[in-house]
């Protein structure tokens, strides 16, 4: 609540100044916005929903074409303040929802999206192999299977992302089915020659492979950039 009482308090401020450097320029304008507060309130106390919200933006379209710095301002913060309130109630959403899970029993193991530079994946040998889910803007990825314990045919990699390199070194003894979507990129399979993605998608895999006992699904989509799968 207190939060909110200084947003408000700001927000007065910001206007009232806007209002008076209005009135010092230009008389009829502030005469203008004068009338029109005095409208909203009226509809507001009426409660006529459909008057009040159409003299609301009336009244914020005419502050915005005014372009008064304290306008500006002041719209301004109250976008910082609606999208910092917006994040911290989703975090103490989240911290409620792992607190439930960690009552019931659940196995939960939230990660953050590392949205742009170079990163590493999967260079532990401590863990069996987890199915990976990632979410770029640009970067480059490198997925090291050798350093993890594959099992099964049950296992998926998916990457999602505008701009950027993708790697994936393999084993010999784990076969791949390698899924990309590009609009512009290229594909380099193993040994095989390199394939160009322009607004179109590729699926690739070796059937002689298919009697290995480990199998990996790789998912990418990118706007622009390369996969390589190549064997350790």
């Amino acid at each position: 609540m207190k939060k909110f009482q200084l947003f408000l308090v700001v927000e007065s401020l910001f206007l009232t100044m806007a209002f008076l450097t209005i009135l010092a320029s230009d008389f009829a304008a502030a005469v203008c916005i004068l009338v029109m507060v005095l409208l909203v309130l009226r509809f507001y106390n009426m409660g006529s929903r459909s008057n009040f919200l159409l003299t609301a933006g009336l009244l914020l379209l005419f502050l915005i074409f005014m372009l008064n710095p304290y306008v500006i301002a002041a719209i301004l913060f109250a976008v910082a303040y609606i999208l910092i309130n917006h994040f911290s109630q989703v975090k103490q959403n989240n911290r409620r929802a792992l607190i439930q899970f960690e009552k019931d029993e659940l196995d939960v193991r939230p990660k953050r999206n590392k949205w742009i530079g170079s990163k590493q994946h999967l260079i532990s040998d401590d863990y069996c192999f987890d199915d990976i889910n990632i979410i770029r803007v640009t970067g480059s990825d490198t997925i090291d299977l050798s350093q993890v314990i594959v099992k099964g045919k049950d296992n998926v990699i998916v990457i999602r992302k505008v701009y950027g390199p993708t790697q994936i070194l393999v084993p010999l003894d784990v076969t791949v089915k390698l899924d990309v979507s590009a609009v512009y990129g290229n594909v380099t399979y193993f040994d095989f020659p390199a394939y160009d993605l322009r607004n179109e998608s590729i699926k690739l895999s070796q059937p002689a492979d298919q009697d290995l006992l480990k199998s990996v699904k790789l998912i990418v989509s990118v706007i622009a950039g390369s996969v390589e799968v190549k064997r350790l």
